[in-house]
């Protein structure tokens, strides 16, 4: 005897959630998928990077020799580290040749404002003017962020080459906490360096690299 066929219908889901039962058509599960972690320079790439630094560290203290070229000489220099930090290459010397030429009169008002910061520094630890640690102190603070604010600057015309001066030096101005930070590596660069003075070639291309890196955090363009 057959017992008659009792149809009972769909099942009211799937056996187990997130698995369809077969023959229904259902969108897969949509799953995060995790971001493929950007490739990191290796050491021979680092190496690289190192080595072209200190090239243009040593070219700038050499076109800076003459003194009164040392203002267009930091700012080609700047230009220089930018190309390689942003390209990955060293630009050609013939661009660099020619912002060096013409930074060198833009330049001398920068350089004037750093040597009568200098002599009042100067003045001011030998007693040549009344005020003591406490002027000393101020003076100090003062030359330290303006030196931000020039190295702020430097960015600038790393940055577009064409830039004017003055404009590079107003919009470093209005950055007062980059020119801050900034400030603060240079200090920690100069007590480096007058420490080990032989290393002040090597120094300038590593700190213009930095300074740029943490501008474009700072103050991104």
């Amino acid at each position: 005897m057959t017992l008659p066929h009792r149809d009972a219908g769909p099942l009211p889901g799937p056996l187990l959630p997130g698995y369809p039962l077969s023959g229904t058509t259902e969108a897969p599960p949509n799953w995060p998928v995790d971001d493929m972690p950007a490739a990191r320079p290796d050491w021979r790439e680092r190496l690289a990077l190192g080595a072209d630094l200190a090239l243009i560290g040593i070219a700038v203290t050499a076109l800076a020799l003459p003194v009164v070229t040392a203002p267009a000489a930091l700012a080609t220099g700047s230009a220089a580290v930018r190309t390689r930090y942003a390209g990955g290459r060293l630009p050609t010397w013939r661009p660099l040749l020619r912002q060096y030429r013409r930074g060198v009169l833009p330049g001398l008002p920068a350089l004037l404002a750093a040597a009568v910061l200098l002599i009042d520094l100067v003045a001011v630890r030998g007693g040549w003017v009344p005020g003591g640690p406490v002027l000393l102190g101020i003076t100090a603070v003062v030359t330290a962020w303006l030196a931000g604010v020039a190295a702020l600057t430097l960015v600038a015309l790393g940055r577009d080459p064409e830039l004017p001066w003055r404009t590079a030096a107003g919009w470093a101005w209005d950055h007062p906490k980059a020119a801050t930070v900034l400030a603060l590596i240079g200090v920690i660069a100069f007590f480096l360096v007058l420490a080990v003075p032989v290393t002040l070639p090597l120094m300038v291309g590593f700190h213009l690299f930095a300074v740029h890196l943490l501008s474009d955090r700072l103050a991104p363009a």
